[in-house]
């Protein structure tokens, strides 16, 4: 049962292309743009901040992989059925809300656990809803295209922009 779900529902969101699906998949992304950069610079968790150059190509292929198509896989490939579309608003905002909820856990969980030096950022209530946010974002995504590409492409870019321009790295690194 649960090879024959993961068959119809994660493999089958890696083979559909981001480059046919409906337009309304990425509606989402301009408000979460402006809530999340809202939240972040008002808060004080977003500083302009660039990268060094010479580490640009290994992270740019670094966070392609961890966090956003791993964290993309679980949070919405595995935990939201593809076909959630068909079974009305109240199905389609449980699941997004119940794979987003456990989403923003994942993240304290993750500094608790594995990476400590990231405790003060991903406790921080202003990252936790801006988690939350790109939750809902990229959830609304999946549930409309049914490709695991789209969350992962905004996952990605919203990493890429947090950890080039706004310090990210840093801040999760201490470096």
């Amino acid at each position: 049962m649960v090879k024959e779900y993961l068959q119809t529902n994660l493999l089958e969101a890696f083979r559909q292309s981001p480059l046919r699906t409906p337009l309304k998949a990425w509606s989402l992304v301009p408000f979460y743009a402006v809530i999340s950069l809202a939240i972040g610079l008002g808060s004080g968790l977003l500083r302009f901040s660039f990268i060094s150059a010479e580490l640009a190509p290994l992270l740019l292929f670094t966070l392609f992989f961890f966090p956003s198509l791993f964290e993309e896989a679980f949070f919405r490939g595995v935990l939201i059925p593809r076909e959630t579309l068909k079974h009305g608003r109240s199905r389609i905002i449980l699941t997004i809300t119940w794979s987003t909820l456990i989403f923003v856990l994942w993240h304290p969980l993750i500094a608790i656990t594995l990476n400590r030096a990231a405790i003060p950022i991903f406790l921080d209530p202003a990252f936790l809803l801006i988690v939350a946010v790109l939750g809902i974002t990229c959830g609304y995504s999946y549930v409309v295209s049914k490709s695991i590409w789209v969350p992962v492409l905004i996952h990605w870019a919203t990493v890429v922009v947090w950890v080039f321009f706004f310090g990210g790295r840093n801040l999760v690194l201490e470096l």
